[in-house]
């Protein structure tokens, strides 16, 4: 029977499956809790992005008290509407507010959002509005992902060095088990080209947070012999694999306009021109030519981030089928599988490489 490989793009559900608060919400939220903390402590608070202030205040509740209620608080915003009476909050950036007040759960809407507003800003037109303004906006607006990019980076190292996430103690190992066998023959066979009876022969784990969970999840003797691990992204531990946070579809007519400029700072935070830092992504493309290889999805969220390099895998002429791990059932793989279809020119090849729900493919939850 012909060989084949897998992978298994890892994406920020698995953290969180993980029980590691590693979305983007978390870290908005712990980054201005931390700094309302800090202001209840010294009166004031001050950093590159945000700045509280409001003279001493006379509490009703005592401080441990005070931080109690912070921490209960669902969300920045409403962490910040509980200080909003007695203090001044200004935001060094606007964007800063404008992604505080989305609140939104998706990990990758952050750089969704950026892009919306860079082109928000490309895109004004008027008195006022001249090429050099427009291109002195968008150069704050890259300033300011560069600093979310060092702030990210620093939340996501402390939560990964205080990990004690192993195989032996974690829900997810019957998962990295299934990662490493065939599809169940019933559903394998629904893709003529894929119809295999023996295991892949190496299981590459793309991954696509900054974590280090997946290699601590397949680090036993057993596991490592047909393993390989790609990040994608960076990783926080790693100095010669720098974070990677920016926008990831340089295909569509909008993205096209501002190539056609003449000013690199329309593009600098484009993916496509931090990938080559490293050899990650040869390394990738070297994986998807050696042979025929399908793929398992679990907890990426598939958008348009990331469209260029999911285009290029799930459309490579050596894929053969993609399998979904859903953590909420029919309806969120129904979601999922929209999400999957933007990465698809070939609509015909789209369904069929797509597999059908099974609902054995579930993440277990922490």
């Amino acid at each position: 029977m012909k060989e084949y490989n897998r992978v298994v793009i890892i994406g920020n559900g698995f953290d969180k499956a993980a029980g590691l608060n590693t979305s983007y919400k978390d870290f908005i939220d712990y980054y201005v809790k931390n700094a309302i903390g800090y202001f209840f402590s010294e009166n004031e608070y001050d950093s590159e992005l945000l700045s509280i202030s409001g003279g001493k205040v006379n509490y009703k509740e005592p401080f441990m008290d005070r931080l109690k209620t912070l921490q209960n608080k669902e969300s920045a915003i409403a962490a910040l509407n509980y200080i909003a009476g007695v203090s001044r909050i200004t935001y060094k950036y606007s964007f800063f507010e404008e992604i505080i007040k989305t609140n939104n759960e998706r990990w990758v809407d952050i750089e969704q959002y950026y892009f919306d507003k860079l082109m928000s800003i490309y895109n004004l037109s008027g008195h006022g509005y001249s090429k050099t303004r427009k291109i002195k906006m968008i150069s704050e607006l890259n300033a300011f992902m560069d600093i979310l990019t060092t702030q990210l980076h620093k939340y996501i190292f402390n939560i990964d060095s205080n990990s004690s996430i192993s195989y032996d103690n974690s829900p997810l190992s019957s998962l990295i088990d299934r990662c490493q066998k065939r599809l169940n023959g019933n559903v394998a066979s629904l893709v003529t080209r894929h119809n295999r009876s023996e295991d892949p022969q190496n299981v590459i784990f793309l991954n696509f947070n900054y974590t280090n969970t997946i290699k601590s999840l397949t680090k036993s003797d057993s596991i490592r012999k047909k393993v390989k691990h790609i990040s994608i992204h960076g990783n926080v531990k790693d100095p010669d694999n720098p974070i990677i946070f920016g926008y990831g579809d340089d295909t569509n007519e909008h993205y096209q306009r501002l190539e056609y400029e003449d000013d690199n700072e329309l593009i600098r935070k484009v993916k496509s021109f931090h990938y080559p830092r490293t050899k990650n992504y040869h390394h990738l493309l070297g994986v998807l030519e050696s042979k025929e290889y399908d793929v398992f999805l679990i907890g990426h969220s598939c958008g348009l981030s990331d469209r260029t390099l999911l285009k290029t895998i799930f459309e490579h002429k050596n894929c053969l089928a993609i399998q979904n791990y859903h953590y909420k059932g029919e309806s969120e793989d129904f979601d999922k599988r929209m999400q999957i279809s933007r990465h698809f020119t070939d609509k015909v090849l789209m369904r069929e490489r797509v597999l059908p729900f099974d609902e054995e493919a579930s993440i277990p939850q922490f």
